[in-house]
Formats: structure tokens, C-alpha cells, sequence
């Protein structure tokens, strides 16, 4: 649960550079409506990966991978103002629908992609995919993003996470021999 407020509050301040300063983030790739991005908690230590796409209604569809082997998938908005919840919502990549069981908090909502086979197949979804959405329970859409890019993004995504997971030298490393 902490791995979620410090992402939501890494991505809400993330603008202002003051109190985004325990965050190192670099750009690893740009490619069509996506990019990966790797972030750096200098207070204490965590890195993860985000493989990201915004829309034109500045919502945002975030997979990102952490150091600890979590994979969570985001979905923001600066106009929501959500009750800390359990939500159930669903998200359609071309014609393939996902009943997802989810929390919502603030200004996202997310999921733990803990289940490898399944989590294997959603991604390849967004990865051969077109287009994305996201819909409430009741099937009313309250997001739709691109997936331009998405296979070139999700694969280097993969790459940052790989090396975050083996403690590869790089960003955040103490000492890196």
C-alpha cells in the first residue's frame, strides 16, 4: 500500500520541483504516444520503471515495475477526487475486455498485476493493441488512451525492470562495483 501513495504522490508533485526533489527521474525512451521512464526515491532507495501514455484529457495509463518485483498498473486523473476504495473497473484493449479488481485513491486508480500468466497476457494485449480504454463497472468509459509505441515502450520497460531486478549498476546504486 505505501508503494502506491509514494507512486501517487511522486506523480501529483512530480510538477513542482521543491517537493519533487527526493525523485531522480530520467527518460530512458520516447517512441509514438509512450514513454519509460526510470525514478529514483533518494530518501530511500526504491527504483522503478514506468511505461506511461497521456491522452488529451491529461489522463494518464501507467505500467510501471519496481525493484522489490511488483508490477502495478495506474490510471490518473488530476480532475478525480476518489475515496480510498476497493473499485472494480475494466479495461478493453481493441476488442479483449478485463475485469479488473482494483483500489482507487485520490487521483488514480491501480492494480497489482500478481499473477504472472495473467499479467503475461495483459501485456501482450496492450503491446499488440491499438487502443485502450477504461470504463467503470457499468461499462461507462472514463478513459482512452493510444497504444502507439506501446510494444517498443513495454519492451524497454521490461529492460529497465530486468536491470533494477539483478541490481545492476546505474541509477540510485550506493556503490555500483
Amino acid at each position: 500500500m505505501w508503494r502506491i501513495l509514494i507512486t501517487f504522490l511522486a506523480f501529483t508533485l512530480g510538477a513542482t520541483a521543491t517537493l519533487a526533489q527526493p525523485y531522480d527521474t530520467t527518460r530512458l525512451f520516447t517512441r509514438g504516444a509512450w514513454y519509460v521512464e526510470l525514478t529514483h526515491d533518494t530518501s530511500d532507495g526504491e527504483l522503478w520503471c514506468s511505461a506511461e501514455t497521456r491522452n488529451n484529457e491529461a489522463q494518464t495509463f501507467s505500467v510501471t515495475t519496481y525493484d522489490d518485483g511488483a508490477v502495478i498498473l495506474f490510471v490518473f486523473d488530476d480532475r478525480w477526487a476518489l475515496a480510498s476504495r476497493d473499485v472494480d473497473f475494466l479495461v478493453n484493449i481493441d476488442r479483449q475486455r478485463w475485469t479488473i479488481s482494483g483500489y482507487a485513491d485520490g487521483i488514480g486508480i491501480s492494480v497489482t498485476l500478481d499473477d504472472k500468466a495473467q499479467s503475461d497476457e495483459f501485456l501482450v494485449d496492450l503491446a499488440r493493441g491499438n487502443s485502450v480504454s477504461v470504463a467503470n463497472a457499468d461499462g461507462r468509459r472514463i478513459a482512452a488512451f493510444s497504444l502507439s509505441g506501446s510494444s517498443a515502450a513495454l519492451s524497454t520497460l521490461m529492460d529497465c525492470w530486468t536491470s533494477i531486478l539483478s541490481g545492476g549498476s546505474g541509477l540510485g546504486k550506493k556503490d555500483p562495483f
